[in-house]
């Protein structure tokens, strides 16, 4: 008989899981007296506790979706056709983006210098200005669109209208499509292990299958009296956020895809062209496999933020996942709840498809990525990098070609723009122009800048405003003023600030935050939002490269949370349960402020832990060895090399910070895009809502060039 022994732990082994047990306790802890503050908040209101609303009436209609769902449905129902409008979105939009920004990047690579200027002047304003305010521009061209008996017909059976968009549909094509992707995916297994023939077996016996289905029925949308029948047809909404969605990420994709074929050897293409490739078989055998292993990582990012981006289609009253949510915690208020299932089903999204792509990029680099060493192309155009002989003719018909129509569009928009513009003067004036109406800007520039601020408070806000514009021109502008006076003069611009809106000394009174509006708030929300993040960001990165496990942990729980879920869910989850767990009194910019900060602070750790990675070890241990301390070691050593690794990667989170601050208006925020929503509500200015969102956009793409600026050229000089 064998004696069996029962293994007790060690010390060692309870002193190495001590402190993550007394950590998991720890948090554990304060989430439960979170969550019971919470539920003793909503039962003092009356309200019940839990999930099980998901099973009652939804009691409204959702307009639009592949689900037919009424009102008399349960929630769960409507929740789940919000869902599939979100990823009917998403199925439709990343190809296209994906496509556009493919396109725009192979022309910012030309070698024709007038098509990549083209695509530059495309790109630049697309990534440099909010997504927000690029759905409203394209939601208020849309409405200008003809009505249904006017509608533009670009192809046949294909209607466009102020209505939506038009389209044939086809009925029962799921099976034949579920059949390719079964032969296509068989096959290819089957071609790797027998060889050719094994694929045109495949793809045979789907040829078949396909004979055995039932037809195909195609749908066409006819026009019957006032209104259309038949054909698929989305709204303006979704016509307007799939076209947003689209344009913006192609513009970051487009910069994707010039990166990973700018860090192409130059061997592995010299290796092409040596074996007799063409100048196509170069791009499609060498240039494009090995780009596509570069760029996967960050497209995959992409396809992350339009995913999350798709709840902005709250503000233009698409009803997707978030809008529908939001709903049913306007009814029920049960915010908790609303919010958990809203962060359960992004992280699920974000976790399958990063998953996914994760899945793909490792099996397109399990071979490794080949050559790595030498010179890269870099600054040589495609076309010259592929060998490509194109004869000078072409070249300059091309040429031509594209000058030619940049000049149609520059004396299109000059003379919309400034030509037939009319500058001044009531709606009136602007009726029968046939240029912009700069007017609704002019004539509504206090509620831009002060929003509903009194009269009395906007001498103040002007004079706190000017100040801070000031601070970040000479943080941003003046780098050859000595660090002592530099810092001396924004400690006397703040001050600035503080006393024009405390009121002191001249004994005025105290402009709260629930006073400020337009400008005001945009400034401060964005300065204080990267000024909590900073600490915060570096505190995160520090406890995430700690020793501690549970510490480790925590800190990447978080982290990845708060990236995986949208910022409108974020911004939301602020507005109803922030309130809760502070027991009311919370203004509406303090809420915005703190999801603001925490989601620039998630971004930011992960852009220094990356720097602080790229720090030799030995660095620590040398200043250990001087006598430093851990913190003086951090300060004086790490620090200041992280700061100049991670300042581009910065400074490019501080742009999207300083974008993603127009989000606000979301949950009642009155800043500069809530006020230009305040000016075009009226029914006065309405039909000028494209000059007025154009007039904010131009604000956000000063800042963010701005910015973008300085960190190219800290990137240029190392620091």
């Amino acid at each position: 008989m064998i004696a069996t022994t029962i293994p007790f732990p060690t010390p060692g082994l309870l002193r190495r899981w001590l402190p993550t047990l007394a950590w998991t306790l720890a948090l554990g802890g304060m989430a439960a007296i979170l969550l019971l503050h919470i539920e003793a908040v909503q039962t003092a209101r009356g309200i019940q506790g839990g999930f099980g609303f998901l099973f009652q009436p939804a009691g409204f209609r959702i307009s639009e979706s592949l689900l037919t769902v009424t009102p008399d449905d349960p929630y769960w129902m409507s929740m789940a056709a919000g869902l599939v409008n979100t990823l009917t979105v998403a199925f439709v939009a990343i190809p296209l983006a994906t496509a556009l920004g493919v396109g725009l990047g192979l022309m910012r690579l030309s070698s024709h210098p007038v098509a990549s200027r083209f695509a530059a002047f495309i790109i630049a304003p697309l990534r440099n200005t909010p997504v927000l305010l690029q759905l409203f521009v394209w939601y208020g061209l849309l409405l200008r669109l003809p009505d249904l008996r006017q509608a533009w017909s670009p192809l046949p059976s294909v209607l466009l209208s102020n209505r939506g968009l038009a389209l044939p549909a086809l009925h029962g094509w799921l099976p034949y499509a579920a059949v390719a992707l079964a032969a296509l995916t068989l096959g290819w297994r089957a071609r790797a292990r027998f060889g050719r023939p094994a694929l045109y077996t495949a793809l045979a016996a789907a040829l078949l299958a396909w004979a055995l289905l039932p037809a195909i029925q195609i749908d066409l949308p006819v026009k019957r009296g006032l209104g259309l029948q038949g054909g698929w047809q989305p709204s303006i909404e979704f016509a307007a956020l799939t076209i947003g969605l689209v344009i913006f990420h192609a513009a970051y994709i487009a910069d994707i895809v010039r990166a990973a074929v700018r860090a192409v050897p130059v061997g592995l293409v010299e290796a092409g062209q040596a074996m007799g490739l063409t100048p196509f078989g170069v791009l499609r055998l060498v240039i494009a496999p090995y780009a596509t292993r570069v760029a996967l990582p960050p497209y995959a990012n992409q396809c992350l933020a339009l995913v999350k981006n798709s709840t902005l289609a709250i503000a233009i009253g698409y009803q997707e996942l978030m809008a529908v949510i939001n709903t049913a915690i306007t009814q029920t208020g049960l915010a908790l709840e609303g919010i958990t299932l809203a962060v359960a089903v992004y992280l699920t999204l974000a976790l399958a498809l990063g998953g996914g792509l994760s899945a793909w990029n490792a099996r397109n680099t399990r071979h490794g990525p080949g050559d790595t060493h030498g010179a890269r192309l870099g600054d040589r155009p495609l076309w010259n990098a592929t060998g490509s002989d194109v004869s000078p003719w072409r070249g300059r018909m091309l040429s031509a070609i594209l000058t030619v129509l940049l000049a149609v569009i520059a004396w299109g928009l000059l003379d919309w723009a400034v030509l037939r513009a009319v500058w001044q003067g009531d709606p009136a004036a602007c009726t029968n122009a046939a240029g912009a109406c700069w007017a609704a800007v002019g004539e509504n520039l206090p509620l831009l800048f002060f929003g509903t601020m009194t009269e009395a408070d906007r001498g103040p806000a002007l004079i706190a405003c000017v100040a801070l514009l000031a601070g970040i021109t000479l943080t941003l502008g003046a780098r050859r003023v000595p660090a002592k006076i530099r810092a001396a003069l924004l400690i006397a611009l703040l001050g600035t600030v503080v006393i024009a809106l405390s009121g002191w000394p001249w004994g005025g009174s105290i402009i709260g935050p629930q006073r400020w509006g337009g400008l005001l708030v945009t400034l401060i929300l964005a300065i204080a939002a990267l000024a909590a993040a900073v600490p915060l960001a570096f505190a995160l990165a520090l406890l995430r490269r700690s020793g501690s496990r549970a510490g480790s942990l925590a800190a990447a729980g978080l982290i990845e949370a708060v990236r995986g879920v949208p910022l409108v869910t974020q911004l939301l989850f602020a507005s109803f349960v922030l309130p809760m767990l502070l027991g009311g009194g919370v203004s509406k910019f303090s809420m915005a402020l703190a999801a603001l900060s925490l989601h620039t602070a998630c971004l930011l750790a992960e852009v220094l832990r990356g720097a602080l990675q790229a720090i030799p070890p030995g660095q620590m241990m040398a200043a250990r060895a001087l006598g430093m301390r851990p913190v003086t070691a951090y300060a004086s050593v790490i620090w200041p090399q992280a700061r100049r690794i991670a300042a581009p990667a910065a400074l490019g989170v501080f742009v999207g910070a300083v974008k993603d601050t127009s989000l606000v208006s979301i949950i009642g925020v009155f800043d500069v895009l809530g006020a230009a929503k305040a000016v075009v509500a009226g029914t006065d200015w309405r039909p000028y809502h494209v000059e007025v969102y154009l007039a904010v956009a131009l604000l956000y793409f000063a800042a963010s060039l701005a910015l973008t600026r300085v960190a190219r050229r800290m990137e240029t000089r190392g620091g």
